[in-house]
């Protein structure tokens, strides 16, 4: 799973570090190391952000009030 985070990851941020300031990911609840390795993502890199399915619910609703 650390793999395809990583890709995925390296595939979204490549050449826009400076126009991307921060990644929102956000774990479903799911039952294997998803958490733990967006956890560790989070602590390597200050422009990832991990929430919960209902954290990501809540601004992506204020996202929708504006």
């Amino acid at each position: 799973m650390t793999g395809i985070l990583r890709s995925i990851l390296f595939k979204v941020m490549y050449g826009k570090e400076d126009v991307i300031k921060k990644v929102i990911v956000t774990d479903l609840d799911s039952k294997d190391n998803t958490l733990k390795a967006l956890k560790k993502f989070n602590k390597e890199n200050k422009y990832i952000n991990v929430s919960s399915w209902k954290e990501c619910k809540e601004i992506m609703d204020l996202i929708d009030d504006v």
